[in-house]
């Protein structure tokens, strides 16, 4: 009967161990999850522009992903979704507007082709928009002008 009740407790004891390691490992799967996502909504916030282009957009976004696609003639507003892939952000807004950040710079596919016709910004009449953090603004334009002079 004692060892029964040894056997009994024995098993109890490891279900118990076991339980505990699924319940630390759970625990850090969502660590890194929220820590994940904390770290790429903190990236990603922040006023964004187009340099030297035709097309004036600016957009903002917001800690909470809420963001406004502003053109002056039109806003597009909502909460966007980031992914990321081999190192790479991937941002899906609203409509099928998706763009991807590189650096401190967002590139949108703005219009498609012949095949898949579209155009998010009508009036920005340009393939792909690139939309740089504002605080990184100034110093993208002095390199850009750097560079037209020189080639001149």
């Amino acid at each position: 009967m004692k060892q029964a009740i040894l056997k009994i407790s024995n098993g109890a004891k490891r279900i118990n161990q076991k339980l505990k390691n699924l319940m630390i490992k759970t625990l850090i799967i969502l660590f890194f999850l929220f820590f994940h996502s904390a770290y790429s909504q903190n990236i990603i916030k922040g006023d964004y522009s187009t340099i030297d282009s035709k097309c004036k957009l600016n957009l903002k976004i917001a800690a909470n992903n809420y963001f406004v696609f502003d053109s002056g003639k039109k806003k597009v507003k909502g909460i966007l979704k980031i992914s990321k892939e081999d190192n790479i952000l991937y941002i899906d807004f609203i409509n099928g507007i998706g763009g991807m950040l590189q650096n401190d710079t967002i590139s949108i596919q703005n219009s498609g082709n012949t095949v898949n016709e579209y155009t998010h910004f009508k009036e920005c009449d340009e393939k792909y928009i690139h939309l740089v953090k504002k605080n990184n603004v100034r110093v993208m334009k002095d390199r850009y002008c750097n560079k037209k002079n020189k080639k001149k």
